[in-house]
């Protein structure tokens, strides 16, 4: 089910792009000649770009949706560690614990002054 809502995202993000490519650009600078530039005609409609900006709002919801529900049926149980390897699995197999950073003597002894005063 997962596969499922991950590659129908993947499908509206492709069409999304295509969809946002195809749209006519607001401003009347050099980007209104490249690629798609004769899709309002191609399509034939007066308010192609009021088509454009609607599929574009659909597909952002709908991917939003299918993100949440992919977050909902998302296997949570396998997520409790967040880091594996074959050296950590083998150390935990072991037994071999972390070494735990010790300060030596001198350190602890030692006060650390900070000049407080204004040059």
């Amino acid at each position: 089910m997962t596969g499922f809502i991950i590659g129908t995202i993947i499908v509206v993000s492709i069409l999304l792009v295509l969809v946002v490519l195809a749209q006519n650009p607001k401003s009347s600078g050099s980007g209104g000649g490249l690629a798609f530039s004769g899709a309002n005609q191609l399509m034939g409609a007066k308010r192609s770009a009021d088509v454009f900006e609607k599929m574009t709002w659909g597909f952002i919801v709908t991917i939003m949706l299918f993100a949440l529900v992919a977050n909902v049926t998302l296997d949570k149980n396998g997520a409790t560690e967040q880091f594996s390897s074959p050296n950590v699995e083998k150390a935990k197999e072991t037994g071999i614990t972390a070494p735990t950073p010790a300060l030596d003597s001198a350190a602890q002894q030692t006060p650390v002054s900070v000049d407080t005063t204004k040059k």
